[in-house]
């Protein structure tokens, strides 16, 4: 692909001991997450390149146990994309609906993913979505974090929110994207294993590019990233190893 060439990406790469994708190992089978740390990130590198200085790259990836011990992967690799050159603008949290049960007696079921969004520059595409605002809401004081005189009246002033809707949260639940698990039943000939839903892609895809920009996936899966571009007017690319 040329230098430059795709407006978004959105993809799910393998996660760390997870499922054997491949026979004989490959990306996600790993003897520890240090190495697939690596590894994914170099499969990265060259989204770096691919990505135009408007666009953006959104990465779904999820964590690992390891004897008991959370590894905390999906920020190991987003700090190693940084080292590359990205820019993280957000740490989405993507809330599933009816998480995988845990048996575990001595912690939490795990019931989210996250959804990283990187860009090169900060000059980049984005159409804000906005949700609706109550009909309660009113003018208040400032947020707490904006700079002002604490014992100086003249300083507050009343913070109105915007008129239109208020600016989308980072934490993604059923009211926002309506979502499942992946299918966990691997005995249905030519099915991948591990699709996401539609749903977490929409909202990324709307965000980021207009229609007839290209958008890439170098972890095509099943192909539901360009079942989503083909229902909102986006060109798209994708890459995967094996054919379903």
């Amino acid at each position: 692909m040329k230098d430059g060439e795709i407006q978004t990406i959105f993809t799910s790469p393998p996660y760390w001991n997870k499922r054997t994708y491949l026979e004989g190992g490959g990306l996600g089978n790993e003897p520890n997450p240090y190495q697939y740390v690596e590894n994914l990130s170099e499969h990265l590198k060259s989204c770096f390149r691919v990505l135009n200085h408007k666009g953006s790259f959104f990465l779904n990836i999820g964590d690992t146990f390891l004897d008991g011990d959370l590894q905390n992967i999906p920020h190991q690799v987003v700090m190693k994309l940084k080292e590359q050159g990205w820019i993280l603008r957000n740490t989405i949290i993507w809330s599933k609906t009816n998480p995988k049960p845990s048996s575990s007696k001595t912690n939490l079921t795990p019931s989210y993913e996250y959804i990283f969004h990187l860009v090169k520059c900060k000059d980049y595409l984005y159409n804000q979505t906005l949700t609706q605002l109550s009909n309660k809401s009113k003018p208040s004081l400032p947020p707490r974090h904006r700079n002002i005189e604490i014992n100086n009246s003249s300083s507050v002033s009343p913070y109105f929110p915007n008129s239109n809707g208020k600016n989308m949260g980072d934490f993604w639940n059923e009211e926002i994207v309506r979502t499942s698990v992946a299918n966990q039943k691997l005995d249905i000939e030519g099915e991948h294993p591990a699709p996401f839903p539609k749903e977490i892609l929409i909202l990324p895809i709307l965000q980021s590019s207009n229609e007839g920009d290209v958008v890439l996936d170098p972890f095509m899966g099943s192909g539901t990233t360009g079942i989503v571009c083909d229902e909102l007017n986006r060109k798209f690319v994708g890459y995967d190893l094996k054919e379903y």
